[in-house]
This record gives C-alpha cells, structure tokens and sequence, in this order.
C-alpha cells in the first residue's frame, strides 16, 4: 500500500468519526505518520474493561508530569492476548507504579489504596495484580527484562479480605457520566500505550491526570499538534464503535480535542513549559467539529 493510499484510509476513517470534510481529514491523517497494519486487541469483557480503566487512573494521578523518556502511564509497550494483557513496564518508573497500584494488598491494619480490590501473586515468576471484586486480571514487567520486584509479606501479615470500603470505593465508578464509554477508551489507551506517549515525545514528559472517575486529561506543549495526536488516536480505532455524535470534536482555536465525549480530553499548550523557545502552534484551519 502507497502513503498516498494509507493517508486516504486513516482520512476516511477520521471523517467518519468526527464528521470533519474528506478534504479536512487528510490534512489530519497526513499528520499520523504512522502505518496501521492490524488493529490492537480489546478486551470483550466489562470486568476487564473496569480493571483496566482503574489502572489508568492510578498511574495518570501519580506520575502527572514527572514521566521519564516519555512513558505517561509509565508503561512502554503491551503485550496482549484477547482479554490477556501485559504491561511493560519503564525501568526508572516500574517501582513507583508498583507500589501505587499496590498500596497495601498485605495488610494487618492498613487498608488497601491504589487500585479498589487489587491484590497480587506471583506466577511463572511474573507479577499479577488481580481484582478480588472483578474477574479481570494484569501481569506486570520491566521492559528491560530485569525482575520487577514484588511486595514482601511481612511477619505477621496476611492477604486480607475483600472489605466493605473497598466495594463501596469500587461501585463509584458506574456515577460517572457515561461509564462503559470511560473503560472503554481508557482501556484502550492502557493497551496502546504509543498513543498516549506521543504527546509526551518532546520533553519526555506529559502532564496527565483525570477529574475523579470521568475524565482523562492529557496536555502538552511542544512537539506534535494537537490535530496529529487527535488523529493518531482516530486512526489507531480509540473512537471505534461510539455514537458518531459523541466520538470525536476538535477545537483547532483551543488546540483542543476530545473523544468520547469529555472523557479523553487532549490539550496543546502553545508556550513551551520547560525553558525552551515556543514551538509552532497548532493550526487553526478546522472548526468544531461533532
């Protein structure tokens, strides 16, 4: 397939999501610079879906803006067999997003934090954080193949039972705004981690949070626009399969976008955050689009 048919593909996949013009989602899709040879893997399952999404939030809340080389959630690349996923795992950051997802799962008198319901176990050598509320399950690695230290039960201790706070902690998350659409997407971003690292490509860092339960914020400041993230995440299925009227809208004048609502929320800055000359800013040729 030539670039020029490539560029075409990812347009009409981008016009149909966000309703921009044929002509208006080629310039995006010229953007993308990526080759898509085979879709990632979703998960099917609703448990796995939740899991997954309360993962992303632990992570996005703890790292912020302190990535290093780039990983946002701290993880570098996935691996993934159906409903089956592995985090890889940046090897300065593995340690830290370990012990947020895992605050405590072996307690005597603490509570758990991180995760609602996480608890971990130790499998072919590998690290497994599982829900005790959902059936969802994730393995964790470094991506330099080194052992990823696990949690040490102390004397004493003993994996405690699934407690009320826990369950009550985890039934919040169904009082967001449209929260299939939220575990959807956020599940999708965990399993294509290159989407979410873009953004953070130019300094190695991105400044990524949420709002409680319903939003996920990504913002950035020098390197790509705005309207070429949006559109990687276009081309790469993030919107796929949502209701055309809430899937996609871009606001080039705010270098703004938004999927699925407000529940990713993409944002350029257009004076540089670490010292360095202000980078272009982002185009302002298209409109709002729904």
């Amino acid at each position: 397939m030539s670039a020029s048919d490539n560029v075409t593909r990812l347009a009409r996949r981008i016009q149909r999501l966000s309703g921009l013009p044929l002509w208006r989602a080629r310039e995006l899709a010229g953007q993308v610079r990526v080759f898509i040879k085979h879709s990632v893997s979703d998960t099917t399952d609703p448990g796995q879906l939740r899991f997954e999404a309360m993962v992303v939030s632990a992570l996005a809340n703890v790292f912020r803006d302190r990535q290093r080389d780039g990983a946002v959630l701290g993880v570098l690349f996935t691996t993934h067999d159906g409903d089956g996923l592995t985090l890889h795992l940046h090897p300065a950051m593995a340690d830290e997003a370990v012990g947020q997802l895992l605050v405590g799962p072996m307690a005597t008198h603490r509570m758990v934090g991180g995760v609602a319901g996480v608890r971990w176990s130790v499998r072919s050598g590998r690290l497994v954080i599982e829900s005790a509320i959902l059936p969802a399950r994730i393995t964790l690695l470094r991506a330099d193949g080194a052992p990823l230290g696990a949690p040490r039960e102390l004397p004493g201790e003993f994996v405690i039972p699934v407690h009320q706070a826990e369950v009550t902690r985890a039934d919040k998350w169904d009082q967001a705004d449209a929260p299939d659409v939220r575990d959807l997407l956020w599940s999708r971003l965990l399993r294509r981690p290159a989407l979410l690292n873009r953004a953070a490509a130019a300094h190695g860092v991105a400044n990524c949070h949420t709002h409680g339960m319903s939003d996920l914020v990504i913002e950035w400041c020098c390197g790509d626009s705005v309207e070429a993230v949006f559109a990687a995440m276009l081309a790469h299925g993030l919107a796929d399969g949502l209701d055309p009227m809430d899937a996609a809208e871009l606001y080039s004048t705010s270098a703004t976008a938004m999927i699925g609502g407000r529940t990713v929320v993409l944002r350029r800055h257009g004076l540089c955050d670490h010292g360095g000359p202000p980078d272009a800013p982002a185009s302002d040729w298209a409109e709002a689009v729904r």
